[in-house]
Order: C-alpha cells, then structure tokens, then sequence
C-alpha cells in the first residue's frame, strides 16, 4: 500500500496463533482454519491491522512452505478488512551478540547478517517476501526489523537529560565505545535494508519497528522511511504522554506520521485503558501486544481473546475501540440496592443457610443447587457494581461449583456467609438496612 500522510486510523494487534508456541512454530504448522477463526475475533472489535513477526530460520527451513503461509495469512486477513505488516528481519542472526556454530543435523546454517558480506542473503530473502506478498492490496507497510536496539541504552547515551524515562533494561555499559561500535553494526544494516527494499519495491511503505522513541534520531534512519515507528511500554500516564512529545516533535521535523507498533502490557504498568486513550489523544496508530492468549510466555501478560473468543476483560475490547473508563470527579458511583435488590438478595442467601442447615435433608444436590442460585444474585450485584476485583470473577467460581458432580455443602455455605457479608460492606448496609452511597 502506499504511503499515508495519516495513520491514526490504525487500531493495529500483534498476532501469534493461539496454538503455537511462539512465531516459528505458528508459520511451520501454519493453520488456516485457526488462523481465520481469530482474526474474526479482531474483526468484530473493529480492529484493522495485523502486525505479524516473521522468523527468519522458518524461511530458510521450508522457502516454499513459509512463503505460501505468509501469503495466505494476508490474503486470509484482507478478506476480513484486516490489513497486515510483516516484519520483515526478526531472530538471533540479526542482533550483534549473535554466535555462528555449526548447525545441528537436518538445520540450516546460520551466519551473522549484520556482516557486509552476507547482505546479500538478506537481500534475496525479502525478494521472496516481496514476490510472495508485495502486490497484495492487504499489505499496509513493510516493518524492516522488530527492535533492532533491543538493549540498548540510546537515552543515556544521547537523552541524558531525560531521567525521567529511565527503564529497566536500560542500564549503561561498562565499555561505552566498544557498544557503540557494537550498535552501529545494526544501524548499518537497517539502513542498507531500507535502501534495498525501496529498490526492490518502490511502491509499498515502510518504517522501522523502534524499540524506544528516543533511537530514532541516532539510527539515522528517520529521513529514509515512509512512518516513524516505535514501542511504547512506559509505566505512567506522564511517561507515556513524554514519549508522545518527543514523536510529536519528531514527527513534524520529519514530516512523517508516527504508529506506535507494539503497546500494552499488564506487568510493566502499562494498562490498555491507559496506553490507548493517550494513542487517542495524540492521533498516533497503534498495534497492541497482542491479540490471542495462547500458548506463548506472554500469555499471562498479554492478550485479548481467548481461543474460544472470550475476552480476558471487556475493558481492554472497549479500549481499542476508543472507550475509557471516566477517571473524573463527573463519575456516578453505582448502587445496586437503589431499587432494594441487594435486600432482597441477602433475605434470599440467609433463607437458602437457613434451608440447608436442617441436617434431616440429606439431598445435597438440592442444597447445593439452591445455595449457588443464592451465591449466583449476590456475585451478579457485586460484579455489576465492581464492588470486587475481576481476575477471577466470583460468577466463575459459581459456574466451577456447578461442574463439579457433588459440592461440597458446608464449603458452600461458608462461602455464601461471606459474600452476604462483602454485599453488605459495599452497599453500606447496616443491620440489614440499606443507605445510600455517596
């Protein structure tokens, strides 16, 4: 596709099939049916683009195979109104710290691309890529390398002014020149990639997949592509906000647009919610990392759908379609006794201990049944007023009760004592009175 002057429009995913372990697994038992199912999921939340990795070695382990995967994928997700972009050189021969041996037996050898003499080897592979996928009308833009600075400390080195964005995997080197020379090894080889792929196909965009915002100007290689590029996993609404003046900035120096390309992350602070509504704010697309809760180390980090397409929390669905959650002094607090339900639901739960503690009747099953449905009206009211966390919601624990071939009774009860007393707390109950919340 052509390059745009704007790509705001861009509510992008990174997507791993559900079923693979990670990126070479996914394309070397590539599955269509799974791989249509899923991105059916991002199509009814209205997102639009697909970031896909693909590994080198796949490629050199079956050409054929790994290319007719890559094009179905496109075409597969064009159908859907899904566009993609294909990161084109991702793996260990790609990053300096990478070691040649001798490859173990039905492998393919693998040697350093970052040296001069083999870029022609980088180059004939994304002619592949280009004649497989160049012309389809679902490519979006090329993405010429996933982080290519990935450990690289670029704002102490040339942001030193910029504490504030200090991270973890940031750390100065001991030996500052020899990193230096280490680095501008990758920043060559980018820039060469660039030039070669502009030969090769000087119609479609393309941009480079910036680990940090800040590495941009150093790489040299803003005045070379068509989109500005970076990942954004910053911990605070500040942060994140000076990351987006600094692409700001860049973006009407260069006068290009700018996609954050990989964004979100439950562990690093970096909430959907948050991330997303400041992409909003500032006009930037954006890709989420990542679509599918599957099988890979992210899956408790990351991730939207869950194979099955259910979703891990409808917040983050609400978020990539550009609903926020109201943080303001303007937010009503819910009630859910405003027309006395959560009276009569704790009159309900104290009849259904009642009922089950007369030890004559011995059918449990019964008195399981009715302490769920009592369990069942009270984790709904708690639920709808988001009176209790929701990484396990107390509804799903009612529907593992329900599996089980005989609850235990007692446990159940203990349970519903509890949940009488945690709806009482939260809608302020005294004595079984309700007040209103303020």
């Amino acid at each position: 596709m052509k390059p745009l002057a704007d790509y705001s429009h861009i509510r992008g995913f990174n997507y791993t099939a559900s079923y693979a372990r990670d990126d070479r697994d996914f394309w070397e038992h590539y599955r269509h049916d799974v791989v249509d199912r899923e991105l059916g999921y991002a199509q009814r939340m209205s997102l639009n683009s697909a970031r896909v990795f693909l590994p080198y070695v796949s490629y050199l382990r079956d050409r054929e195979g790994f290319l007719a995967a890559v094009k179905d994928f496109v075409r597969t997700a064009w159908a859907r109104g899904i566009s993609t972009s294909p990161i084109v050189y991702f793996g260990r021969p790609f990053y300096p710290d990478f070691e040649e041996k001798e490859p173990e037996e039905g492998e393919p050898r693998l040697v350093s691309m970052l040296k001069p003499e083999n870029y022609h080897l980088a180059d004939a592979y994304f002619d592949d890529l280009c004649d497989a996928v160049g012309g389809e009308p679902g490519l979006l833009f090329w993405d010429v390398a996933n982080e290519p600075g990935y450990h690289t400390p670029e704002f102490v080195t040339y942001y030193p002014e910029e504490p504030t964005f200090r991270h973890a995997l940031s750390e100065k080197p001991e030996d500052m020149e020899s990193f230096r020379a280490k680095q501008e090894l990758v920043w060559q080889f980018i820039r060469h990639a660039i030039a070669h792929i502009r030969e090769k196909d000087p119609v479609n965009a393309l941009g480079v997949g910036n680990t940090y915002a800040y590495e941009i100007e150093p790489s040299r290689t803003a005045p070379l592509v068509d989109i500005l590029v970076y990942h954004d996993y910053f911990e605070t609404r500040s942060r994140v906000r000076g990351v987006c003046e600094i692409m700001k900035r860049l973006s009407e120096q260069y006068h290009k647009p700018v996609i954050n390309n990989e964004t979100c992350c439950l562990c690093r602070s970096n909430p959907y919610d948050m991330e997303l509504e400041l992409m909003q704010e500032y006009g930037f697309g954006f890709y989420v990392f990542e679509l599918m809760i599957g099988n890979d180390m992210w899956q408790r980090v990351h991730g939207i759908c869950y194979p099955d397409g259910t979703v891990r929390d409808p917040s983050i669905v609400a978020a990539v379609q550009g609903f926020f959650r109201n943080r303001t002094a303007s937010a009503i607090p819910e009630n859910v006794n405003e027309e006395g339900s959560a009276d009569l639901a704790i009159r309900l739960a104290e009849q259904a201990l009642t009922d089950t503690a007369d030890r004559r009747n011995r059918d449990n099953a019964k008195k399981a049944a009715q302490l769920l449905e009592a369990a069942e009206y009270i984790c709904n009211l708690l639920e709808a007023g988001q009176y209790v966390p929701m990484h396990i919601p107390p509804t799903a624990r009612v529907e593992a009760y329900r599996r089980r071939e005989n609850p235990n009774v007692e446990e159940l009860r203990a349970w519903v004592y509890a949940l009488i007393g945690q709806l009482r707390e939260a809608c302020c109950m005294v004595g079984g009175a309700s007040n209103n919340r303020v």
